[in-house]
């Protein structure tokens, strides 16, 4: 009895401390198209098991800013035991902080886990259609200030690079499988120097939590380039040497 009661007192002091975190942190900066990194950025996924590395392929991330509106496109290739695999995610997006997705289309290949589909979020509304053997509508709420997992690997770029500055948004969309989470928090942990290719980078360290996930690690440099990402301790992207930019 005791030890249910010590557990429930510890559960309790997570969630309250976790709600004092998401509400002492700031709301993400306005966007800030001058220092966006506009044109294709390319990487190497790695899988990290055991303690050792295995490359699976490849990601480029493009960006490109029309006259009122944000295009971020992923595109993964990857080959997971001799099997190639491929996922083309294409976001338009409001000028806003949240990068506010419009429209997202995404097509994969050579998996179920790498979904085709078109979603078109209008007054907090996403309708989405499915291609499956045969085709499926249905629709989902977006609440306002919602941030795409693709939209945060902009974002990371444009945080004020100062030591334990904390941010917080609302809700968050892994938008390639259109799951809606709740209360993120994204915190400026500090300076690093990390290798890539045998050659040290100097960057920032930027941890991302909430919604249950695991925590979730970027790198960006000085200049505001993505250097490196590791999600559930286990999935790496590198910028590739000399790939800053078309």
């Amino acid at each position: 009895m005791k030890n249910k009661t010590y557990r429930v007192l510890l559960l309790s002091f997570v969630s309250i401390m976790g709600n004092s975190i998401f509400a002492e942190a700031k709301p993400l900066p306005d966007f800030n198209a001058g220092s966006m990194n506009w044109g294709t950025q390319r990487y190497k996924f790695t899988l990290i098991k055991n303690e050792e590395k295995i490359e699976l392929g490849s990601v480029a991330l493009r960006n490109k800013l029309t006259q009122d509106r944000v295009i971020l496109t992923d595109e993964y290739l990857l080959s997971i035991e001799g099997k190639p695999m491929s996922l083309n995610m294409t976001q338009v997006c409001l000028k806003d902080q949240y990068l506010s997705p419009l429209k997202i289309e995404c097509e994969g290949k050579g998996n179920d886990e790498m979904p085709t589909f078109k979603a078109t979020i209008q007054d907090g509304e996403a309708k989405i259609e499915r291609k499956l053997p045969f085709k499926i509508s249905n629709s989902k709420q977006i609440p306002e200030g919602t941030v795409t997992s693709a939209a945060f690997m902009r974002i990371d770029t444009q945080l004020p690079r100062v030591d334990g500055a904390t941010y917080r948004y609302a809700f968050a969309l892994e938008a390639s499988e259109m799951n809606l989470k709740k209360d993120y928090v994204a915190k400026v942990i500090g300076k690093e120097t990390i290798i890539c290719d045998g050659e040290p980078v100097k960057c920032w360290k930027i941890s991302q939590n909430g919604g249950g996930i695991r925590e979730q690690l970027f790198w960006v440099t000085e200049d505001g380039i993505l250097q490196r990402v590791l999600q559930d301790g286990r999935k790496q992207i590198d910028l590739q040497t000399g790939e800053q930019g078309d």
